[in-house]
């Protein structure tokens, strides 16, 4: 007998709403299908032009983070004083009301008594919280926030050069001209980092077009897959690689774009034996030698002609060279055969990607775009965490740097640009304005940046802050905090923190070793805003229930004002596709309600102001109440004009118009120089030193503030124990983002799809050799930390045979994560990561994050 057939009733409500995805921070345009109440779908919106219409597995999987069964939905409170990993918090259940008033009473103390004693934790996945949190902190009158694990893990080499360079946070390739990428290892979006699916679509519209990309990276993951070609090198060696395509293209094939060096670098500085630069004595500018009247003068000077690269000269009495012949002499050691036995590249690999890179640069070539004469260089140089996470980060991105810069590729087309290092502003209201201008000794200082800018830099002084960041004039983002924690008196640091706010990371998985977080924080009274029960909600002491970006209208969604750095300039709205469920609340929200009543609420507005660039008349007023809603408004306007408010971004998704030609390349608009030669870095060390002797401060080893690169061996390099014999990597896949995505059901089916992302790569005659065979189980001991995690291995001809690579963010172990804590969920390369001098570049604060290895069987677990 069939059944009698159901006609299904009509959905009251089908809608598609206009947001962007917070899965990543590369803020994908969405559409999110909504019927009768309940997200059903998400797709890419095709009409953004950032994003394209793309979206990756993250951006589809939102609607199981919204509905997640397993989320905070109301306050909760500590009743357990002890903490330590794997201990239960045993939470209670507490009011809104409660927890804000227990939360207000200590943050009133702590200001009251010493503002420093507050450190606030944030995340670069969310903007909007970085943002705000990082405007609470300055008002509240903290020096402290701590941003987990990108930056020290990812990208502080990248960004101290990105910003000294181009002026701009971190860079990009021109998609749209470039014919040649050397990527070392920048990963997602076919190497270009940032925006991974507009730039997936870019570069492989790229590829069609004929650009040869080549990939060098120890293990063929993302780059080395869409790549035409792989070059395998030993972890930690990039630097010795782009030294000798220097060298070769300097002091061989001679390519290299003299007038771009002569007029747009600092290369004709002269230089003294002491490695400082001669400065005329008044005005304390460094000097130069004219070839065109034989005389000595100031970069400005009007009557500077032709500017000497070469030579060696005697001014007044002192011998001086100008720093691109230093240069040139100093990368002669870095021959072919050198950096073949360092890098395990061959000669002939190394000699011809140089030849090819140098020609493909097209030096002395124009292109005409808009009616405008401008340099074409299509020739760029990628690199991001697997370049630059290493002991001596910042003479490797130097090296990587130095290479694009000596073909005269930078922000011109088809070369590296800065992502939107300059904005001309909406037609209709000229805003949002910055350019890149003549800074301090000729040299370019960005036109905006998100905080103290890279250049010029802060003369090195006592820490304050716990990261002690303040002592290096190089450093963006620090790993430090856990010492400044736990030693302030060793590092002279007056005070000791008591109170921490956390808001979306999971800073116990994402820094160091786990065992030195958990003894850092164990005694700082925590509140953590918190979509999850995760590792580092477990140590809070008040939990408070957040939304998730299907839920919450953000102030900035547009990151580093639009992502792709060509084409066209687009402002987009996130805003909440559906209301909060239970009991959670905005974090924004809290935040300034937390604001309100510690009595400093108008102290926030003039942060916010500043920290997100709210232009009059639409600026906070410190004597005014806001509600979250006019706030945002209020700053779409100040950009936009006032018919462009939250209400009409709400019905249109985002602005756009197109970028102009001296926005995308502005290089040969602007004056200023860059450095090739980095005598600040000189100088930076030098204070360092003295404020370390006068202070009594230890670390902080200077050797690395050096003017002109080198190749120096990681740690890993110096270990010698037996059975350490493999370089431990981690790196990253584009469905998961840190640890925020392992209990996504979607993004573990994903997973399990791949056969290496719950797996440990090795290589099968590597792994034969030592006896284990495809999905053997096995124990990596670290010798940085002396901790083990458990993995299977999977066995590939794709990595280099000294290496085993995972994927981070995997090893949960927090009880409220039922998939992400179950065995076998990949590893998390933290607890093989040490916290120490020998594992850091002080230059830009990175962490090193190849480790020497131990690997070995263990026995199969026994079946049931």
């Amino acid at each position: 007998m069939s059944r009698p057939r159901v006609t299904p009733k009509p959905a009251k409500e089908d809608v598609w709403i206009d947001s962007i995805c917070s899965q990543c921070f590369g803020n994908c345009a969405i559409r999110v299908h909504r019927v009768d109440g309940v997200v059903v779908a998400i797709e890419g919106n095709p009409d953004s032009p950032t994003s394209k219409g793309g979206i990756c597995p993250r951006g589809a999987s939102g609607v199981m983070l919204l509905y997640d069964p397993n989320r905070v939905n109301l306050p909760l409170k500590r009743t357990n004083p002890e903490k330590g990993i794997g201990i239960d918090p045993k939470f209670i259940e507490i009011s809104w009301d409660e927890a804000l008033d227990i939360i207000t009473a200590r943050l009133k103390k702590i200001k009251a008594d010493d503002p420093r004693k507050l450190l606030v934790n944030t995340t670069n996945v969310s903007r909007d919280a970085l943002t705000l949190t990082t405007s609470f902190a300055r008002a509240f009158g903290t020096p402290n926030m701590l941003v987990s694990g990108a930056g020290i893990h990812c990208g502080n080499g990248e960004h101290l050069f990105s910003g000294l360079m181009r002026c701009a946070f971190t860079r990009m390739p021109d998609s749209n001209y470039v014919e040649y990428y050397l990527n070392f290892g920048c990963p997602s979006g076919y190497g270009a980092y940032y925006c991974a699916t507009g730039m997936a679509h870019r570069m492989a519209d790229a590829r069609i077009r004929g650009m040869k990309h080549v990939a060098v990276e120890p293990w063929m993951g993302m780059p080395g897959i869409n790549s035409d070609e792989w070059v395998p090198l030993r972890p930690g060696t990039d630097a010795a690689f782009a030294l000798g395509i220097i060298n070769l293209l300097l002091n061989e094939y001679n390519l290299y774009d003299i007038p771009h060096l002569k007029n747009y670098t600092n290369g004709p500085y002269l230089v003294m034996s002491n490695g400082h630069h001669l400065r005329d004595k008044q005005t304390g500018k460094p000097l130069l030698q004219d070839l065109s009247d034989n005389k000595t003068k100031t970069y400005d000077d009007p009557t500077l002609k032709d500017p000497a690269l070469e030579g060696a000269y005697t001014i007044n009495g002192i011998a001086v060279r100008p720093g691109f012949e230093l240069l040139k002499e100093h990368v002669k050691k870095y021959t072919a055969e050198v950096c073949s036995e360092i890098t395990t590249i061959p000669i002939k690999t190394i000699r011809r990607v140089a030849k090819e890179f140098g020609e493909a640069a097209h030096i002395g070539e124009t292109i005409t775009i808009d009616g405008k004469v401008l340099p074409y260089r299509p020739v760029a140089v990628g690199y991001f965490r697997g370049a630059a996470a290493h002991r001596h980060s910042a003479l490797t991105c130097m090296s990587l740097e130095l290479l694009q810069e000596i073909v005269g590729a930078n922000n011109v087309p088809g070369s590296i640009l800065g992502l939107n290092s300059r904005s001309m502003g909406y037609p209709e209201t000229g805003q949002p304005s910055y350019c890149p201008s003549e800074g301090k000794d000729g040299l370019l200082q960005a036109g905006a940046w998100r905080g103290p800018p890279p250049w010029p830099m802060h003369h090195a002084r006592r820490p304050e802050n716990l990261g002690m960041e303040d002592l290096v004039p190089t450093a963006h983002e620090s790993p430090l905090a856990p010492w400044g924690i736990l030693e302030p008196k060793t590092f002279g640091i007056s005070y000791k923190p008591e109170m921490a706010i956390h808001t979306g990371s999971n800073y116990l998985m994402t820094l160091v070793d786990p065992n030195l977080i958990a003894r850092a924080f164990k005694d700082l009274f925590t509140v953590s805003l918190s979509i999850y029960l995760d590792e580092s909600a477990e140590f809070a002491d008040i939990v408070l229930p957040d939304t998730c970006y299907l839920e919450r209208l953000d102030l900035k969604a547009d990151y580093e004002s639009s992502i792709p750095p060509i084409d066209a300039w687009t402002y987009h709205l996130r805003q909440p596709v559906v209301m909060p469920m239970y009991q959670r609340r905005q974090s924004q929200k809290v935040i300034l309600e937390l604001a309100e009543r510690v009595g400093m609420l108008g102290d926030l507005y003039e942060a916010m102001n500043l920290i997100f660039d709210i232009k009059a008349p639409y600026r906070l007023d410190r004597n005014t109440k806001y509600n979250w809603e006019e706030i945002v408004d209020r700053r779409f306007k100040g950009y936009f004009g006032p018919e462009h408010g939250l209400k009409w971004f709400k019905k249109h998704s985002f602005i756009t118009w197109p970028k102009k030609v001296e926005e995308m390349y502005w290089r040969p608009f602007v004056k200023g120089r860059v450095p090739i030669y980095f005598e600040s870095f000189q100088t930076a060390g030098e204070q360092i030193e003295k404020v370390k002797q006068e202070h009594h401060i230890p670390g902080f080893d200077t050797a690395d503030f050096q003017p002109l690169p080198d190749w120096r061996p990681c740690k890993s390099y110096e270990e010698k124990r037996t059975g350490f014999d493999f370089y431990g990597i981690y790196y990253r896949v584009p469905y998961h983002t840190f640890t925020w995505t392992y209990n996504n059901p979607w993004l573990d089916d994903v997973s399990k799809t791949d056969p290496y992302v719950y797996y440990i790569a090795m290589n099968t005659a590597a792994a034969a050799k030592k006896g284990l065979k495809d999905g053997d189980a096995v124990l990596i001991e670290s010798a940085g930390t002396g901790n083990a995690v458990e993995g299977r291995v999977r066995l590939t001809e794709g990595i280099h045979p000294e290496v085993i690579a995972y994927v981070s963010g995997g090893g949960h172990w927090a009880k409220h994560l039922p998939i992400a804590s179950q065995k076998d969920k990949g590893i998390l390369p933290q607890w093989l990561i040490p916290l120490d001098w020998e594992y850091l570049d002080v230059v830009s604060l990175n962490l090193d994050l190849c480790v020497k290895v131990k690997i070995t069987k263990r026995p199969q677990e026994v079946r049931k």
